[in-house]
């Protein structure tokens, strides 16, 4: 199991919800934490909040989709922290612009959505991987979602086609690359966190609220476990990211079960699927 003291992680999409308390996670498990987002006074917030002295937290604004505005993130937190060991992409989303079928979807917002997942996942890993290299090895944790085999009905992902398909070209990026990686000592895998009930304020708390009462109590019908919290799902994050590369990489890992946060976790094997090699997660 790795240790975490004296380490760097850097967070993207950290301003809030699942990033957040991923940042938080980290940083009470002894690591250096830079925290990017797009919210540039509210990620700076966060990182003050987490560590008012600033010796052990940072931030900037990113746009992940951007390759200049990525490099600049990474060489920052290079510069801040002497180095980098982990890198956790939580940024993304299916965006704030309602689109139910292929026939709403236009090529506007399939882009951005493309973008900001999966080409994000691409340029955050592309810029970050040498200086993990350089530190001796690390792990890359990315995002895919729980709804990898589709969704039917209202929910919080509001460009549902164009985000699935780009959560499963993460996964199928993140099984590649962790071959590519194995021999440097870097884990690299995906997680599948499923609906997860951020604060308010955040964005998928406001796209919950924005549901009818009849929408959102059919979602969480559809839902065989309760909806996690950010909390569970940083849990079951460092969790992941502490196995090391000889112990769990290129797999998907399915978060189930209830009460992460406050439990010991149990990985279960589940074997070769066509998205790679799928791990679920519980309680012990």
């Amino acid at each position: 199991m790795r240790d975490f003291k004296g380490c760097t992680a850097l967070v993207t999409g950290s301003a809030q919800g699942i990033g957040l308390g991923i940042a938080k996670r980290l940083r009470a498990e002894g690591a250096n934490v830079f925290m990017a987002d797009m919210q540039a006074a509210k990620v700076a917030d966060a990182a003050r909040t987490l560590d008012p002295s600033g010796a052990t937290t940072a931030s900037c604004a990113v746009d992940v989709n951007a390759s200049a505005s990525v490099t600049a993130m990474i060489d920052a937190a290079v510069s801040r922290f002497g180095g980098l060991h982990y890198l956790v992409n939580v940024a993304g989303g299916s965006g704030t612009t309602p689109a139910d079928s292929i026939e709403d979807m236009s090529e506007e917002i399939w882009d951005r959505v493309i973008g900001a997942n999966l080409k994000g996942t691409y340029l955050c890993c592309r810029a970050a991987v040498p200086h993990i290299k350089k530190s001796g090895g690390g792990g890359i944790l990315n995002f895919a979602t729980g709804s990898l085999a589709g969704a039917a009905g209202r929910s919080t992902m509001t460009a549902r086609l164009a985000y699935v398909a780009a959560k499963a070209g993460i996964v199928g990026f993140s099984n590649q690359l962790a071959m590519d990686l194995a021999e440097f000592g870097v884990s690299v895998n995906a997680i599948q966190p499923g609906f997860t009930l951020t604060e308010p304020g955040a964005r998928i708390y406001e796209q919950f609220q924005k549901l009818s009462e009849a929408d959102r109590a059919a979602m969480l019908a559809r839902m065989k476990i309760p909806p996690r919290t950010p909390e569970e799902i940083a849990f079951a994050s460092v969790a992941i990211l502490a196995q090391g590369a000889d112990r769990l990489t290129g797999s998907v890992v399915r978060v189930a079960g209830g009460a992460l946060a406050s439990l010991d976790l149990k990985f279960t094997d589940e074997g070769l699927t066509p998205l790679g090699r799928g791990v679920r997660v519980e309680p012990q």
